[in-house]
C-alpha cells in the first residue's frame, strides 16, 4: 500500500490526538511542526485514506485512525522508532518520583492482564516465584476489572497485575548523580541457583520492542523452572555507568537490599569481562535480573498474558506482599 509522507503525517498527528480532528485543526498541528498545508489539501488526502480504510469519521467532518492506519504508521515508521524502548526507560526515570530514604513516590511498572478465570492460579505462581531471587521485589499491586493501573484501565472478564521494574534501580541511583546508561537485555542460563552466562542479547538500541518482551512471548524463557529446580533460563539487564562512581553505586546497593529492592547479579569491573559481556572503554557493567522474570511464569504456563513493560508508574503505597492478595 503506497502511502505518501505527508499521509504519514496526517496518520501520526491524528494517532497523537485523543479526540477526533478536523482538516482545520489537522493543519494547524501540521503547522507547528512546520508542514504547512491548507484544509483543502489535507481533505483532499483525507477522502484517500477514508477509502483505504486508513482514516474513519466518527462525527461528521472529524477523522480518527484506523487500526489499519495505526498498522500502515508503524510499518513506515519503524526505522525511525528503532531505539524506541530505551528512550521509554530514559522517560521513566526522568519522570519516576520515588525516594528510596522515604520509601515513596511512583516507580517504572511492568503489568500483565489476565483472564479473570486464571486468577487463583496466576496468584497462587506469584506466591511461589515471589521470595526468588531472580525478581526485583516480592511486592506486587492489583486491579480488577474496570479499575484501572496507572493508565490502563482493566478490560471486563480481565485483572491487572503490576510488578517493579528492574528500571527502579536507574531511579534510585539517578538521583545520587549516578546514570545508567541501558545496554541490552538477555537470557541468562542458571545452573544450582547461580546465573552462568548469556545465550541470548537484544541491545536496547536496535529494536523498537522490549527485548525482555520478545523473550517471554518467544517462549525463551524457564523461570519457574529456575525458581523450583535452580534450573532454567531467565531474563537479565545490562547496564554501564562511569567506574568513578563504583563507590557510590555499591553502598546503594546494600541500601537497596536493607530495603527490599534487590535482583542485582554483579557490578563488573572492565577488566574483568565476567559472563563475556563486551566492554565499552572504562564503563562499568552492572548486571540485573529483570522484574519481568515475576511475570514470565504466567506465559509459560499457557495464561497467555498481555504485557505492558514499563508504560506505567505507579505509586509504590499501592503494593503489597502477594500473601494480601491470596
Amino acid at each position: 500500500m503506497a502511502v505518501k509522507k505527508i499521509e504519514l503525517e496526517i496518520l501520526r498527528t491524528l494517532s497523537d490526538s485523543e479526540t477526533p480532528l478536523s482538516s482545520k485543526e489537522i493543519a494547524e498541528t501540521l503547522s507547528d511542526r512546520g508542514i504547512f498545508l491548507e484544509p483543502r489539501t489535507i481533505r483532499y488526502h483525507l477522502q484517500k485514506m477514508d477509502n483505504m480504510g486508513l482514516t474513519k469519521k466518527p462525527v461528521k467532518y472529524k477523522r480518527v485512525i484506523t487500526e489499519k492506519g495505526r498498522e500502515v504508521l508503524r510499518r513506515d515508521l519503524v526505522f525511525e522508532r528503532v531505539g524506541e524502548f530505551s528512550e521509554r526507560v530514559e522517560y521513566n526515570v526522568f519522570m519516576s518520583t520515588f525516594d528510596i530514604e522515604k520509601m515513596e513516590g511512583t516507580i517504572p511498572t511492568n503489568i500483565a492482564i489476565v483472564d479473570k478465570k486464571n486468577s487463583d492460579k496466576a496468584l497462587r505462581i506469584l506466591g511461589e516465584v515471589s521470595n526468588s531471587k531472580f525478581i526485583v521485589s516480592k511486592l506486587i499491586t492489583i486491579a480488577d476489572e474496570n479499575e484501572k493501573l496507572g493508565d490502563f484501565k482493566i478490560p471486563r472478564g480481565k485483572f491487572g497485575i503490576g510488578v517493579v521494574s528492574n528500571t527502579i534501580h536507574d531511579v534510585i541511583l539517578r538521583k545520587k548523580g549516578v546514570v545508567l546508561n541501558p545496554e541490552a537485555s538477555g537470557i541468562i542460563h542458571i545452573e544450582n541457583h547461580r546465573p552462568q552466562g548469556f545465550s541470548e542479547i537484544i541491545s536496547y538500541f536496535g529494536t523498537t520492542l522490549s527485548p525482555g518482551w520478545l523473550f517471554v512471548k518467544s517462549g525463551l524463557t524457564s523461570a519457574l523452572k529456575a525458581v523450583k529446580k535452580g534450573e532454567g533460563h531467565v531474563i537479565a539487564a545490562i547496564r554501564s555507568f562511569n567506574i568513578h562512581a563504583i563507590d557510590i553505586v555499591k553502598k546503594e546497593i546494600i541500601k537497596e537490599k536493607e530495603s527490599g529492592i534487590g535482583g542485582i547479579i554483579t557490578v563488573s569491573y572492565p577488566s574483568e569481562n565476567l559472563f563475556s559481556i563486551p566492554s565499552a572503554g572504562f564503563k562499568v557493567k552492572l548486571v540485573v535480573y529483570a522484574g519481568l522474570n515475576y511475570l514470565a511464569p504466567l506465559q509459560e504456563l499457557g495464561m497467555d498474558p498481555e504485557i505492558h513493560i514499563n508504560e506505567a508508574l505507579i505509586d509504590f503505597s499501592s503494593f503489597r506482599d502477594p500473601e494480601d492478595y491470596i
